[in-house]
């Protein structure tokens, strides 16, 4: 679980504020969920009850993907999958449909097979870990996407090897977002902004005029100003950066997006990726599947990618993208639909 200080609850309420700019902000509402600080403001429509069954249901959602919880769906598969066919809820088996298809289409750069990767390294705890080339030969065999099966008429998961387990960190907050959309969409809240620890949703209309502003970080200062600042109309902005967790070994920096062949961080020059989709649990998944391809080849594939998801989900138009590099340099994907702006000196968008 993320470990919330102080100084990580006020970042997040300064990128909250950055949103709701130049709007009335009455009280919204935030709870540690998720392993991070879920913040929602409902604007005029944040009744009691409207957040009591968005908490609720993002409560349910912690239960089911949580592998602290014994009784968790991913607890019992990943201690049962390899023995029996596991039964799981419909969220459950949902995500692990996108993320297979995630998976296949990224050719193994994004694979949720990768928990004993992340428990090798720990480094999103109190004692990381740099972890030696034998003991990640020795996993390797064990990540790969293929060796899940899925039974679509009786909704369950079952191992081909002994020794798999899935982590759903790259993608169950992105489904929560969504989740919390069908809810303002079900009850015709006119307005939201969901903040799922960076995982961020703008719904409805900011006002008849203002399309929604929504900050992406400055990997190098990620505890100042935005870098940069997006134009946008209801749609989902998911992050994934360097700077989010990570260690320091000497003067080696560790951080936790971890290339599943390789099992090693990934090292591409890349500071951060940002995809906006208007499904947020596709944008999650493909912003750790885009950092690891990289850039050249998520460019290249792009293409692809808008086609296959466009073809299965239907809320999906094109899919846009912002890479963040280590020198300073900011692309963003052919056909970039939004406004974005540059608030940094030293940064440029390249052509």
């Amino acid at each position: 679980m993320m470990k919330i200080n102080l100084k990580h609850l006020f970042l997040l309420f300064f990128s909250f504020l950055l949103i709701l700019t130049s709007c009335s902000v009455p009280p919204s509402r935030f709870e540690r969920c998720l392993g991070t600080v879920c913040i929602v403001n409902l604007f005029k429509d944040g009744t009691d009850d409207n957040y009591d069954e968005i908490f609720a249901r993002l409560r349910q959602i912690h239960n089911e993907f949580s592998i602290g919880n014994p009784e968790s769906d991913i607890t019992r598969i990943n201690t049962k999958a390899f023995l029996e066919p596991v039964p799981v809820s419909d969220d459950v088996f949902s995500v692990i449909e996108c993320a297979l298809l995630i998976s296949s289409l990224s050719e193994g750069d994004f694979d949720i097979t990768v928990e004993p990767l992340v428990s090798l390294w720990h480094i999103n705890t109190d004692s990381p870990h740099v972890a030696t080339q034998e003991e990640i030969n020795s996993l390797l065999p064990l990540i790969d996407y293929k060796n899940i099966v899925l039974d679509h008429q009786n909704k369950t998961v079952r191992f081909l090897k002994k020794d798999m387990l899935i982590d759903f960190g790259g993608i169950a907050k992105g489904f929560a977002a969504d989740e919390i959309i069908k809810i303002c969409q079900k009850k015709k809240i006119r307005k939201a902004v969901i903040d799922l620890g960076g995982n961020i949703y703008v719904h409805g209309k900011k006002s008849k005029k203002e399309l929604w502003n929504v900050g992406v970080k400055d990997p190098e200062f990620p505890d100042s100003v935005p870098l940069l600042r997006l134009s946008l109309p209801e749609t989902s902005v998911v992050t994934s950066g360097v700077y989010e967790r990570f260690f320091k070994d000497g003067e080696k920096r560790y951080h936790h997006i971890l290339s599943p062949k390789t099992g090693f961080p990934a090292d591409n020059n890349l500071y951060s990726v940002t995809v906006i989709c208007e499904n947020s649990m596709v944008a999650d998944a493909l912003s750790t599947a885009f950092f690891v391809l990289g850039k050249e080849k998520t460019l290249n594939k792009l293409p692809d990618f808008n086609e296959k998801l466009k073809s299965v989900y239907s809320d999906i138009s094109d899919i846009s993208v912002i890479f963040i590099e280590a020198d300073q340099r900011i692309t963003l994907s052919e056909n970039f639909p939004f406004e974005c702006v540059v608030l940094i000196p030293d940064w440029e968008i390249q052509q």
